[in-house]
């Protein structure tokens, strides 16, 4: 059950990185390459380039939650009965803020002025400590992740019971019981 959870949060962090974070970052990026076209030669290709390795960076690290999706869909149980619990804990969390926070924008849209102006002073912060504490919980969680090796069914039984051999032929090699 905390497994499904888990994965729900992944999956959350997800939407919420591509809904609430990449705006902000595609509109940073395309201010970087506008003041590059104010700049000549060296300096502006230098911009452009550095602009473009963070727009890669970003986008490895904005994907982060779908890779570990992918790993946990690959490796299965085994995976998550590796993940330190508090990280879990943390990542989860942050997805009840969030849902938190998303809740109280939806109830906040039919009321007074004055409740409706303090929800939307409290709805935004709410917003983004919940993502930062997903992302935190979930990165800990994946990156301090134990190794545990599956279980293995094995053929033999794991406990033979007692046994006494005994040596009758040649008889001077003969078992004298004790």
């Amino acid at each position: 059950m905390l497994r499904r959870i888990y994965l729900g949060t992944l999956i959350a962090l997800q939407l919420a990185l591509a809904i609430d974070v990449v705006p902000a970052l595609a509109q940073m990026l395309r201010t970087h390459v506008g003041m590059a076209g104010l700049h000549t030669g060296t300096p502006a290709i230098v911009q452009l380039g550095t602009t473009s390795l963070a727009a890669v960076g970003l986008a490895v690290a904005l994907a982060f939650p779908a890779i570990a999706l992918l790993r946990h869909h690959q490796r299965g149980d085994v995976r998550f009965r590796g993940l330190p619990r508090w990280a879990i804990a943390l990542a989860l969390a942050g997805a009840a803020v969030l849902a938190a926070a998303i809740a109280m924008s939806l109830a906040g849209s039919v009321g007074p002025l004055d409740a409706r102006a303090a929800i939307a002073l409290i709805v935004r912060p709410a917003v983004t400590a919940g993502i930062a504490l997903m992302a935190a919980g979930a990165l800990c969680a994946e990156l301090l992740r134990r190794s545990i090796a599956p279980e293995r069914k094995s053929a033999m039984p794991r406990r033979l019971p007692a046994a006494r051999i005994e040596v009758i032929d040649p008889p001077e090699l003969r078992t004298r019981a004790a």
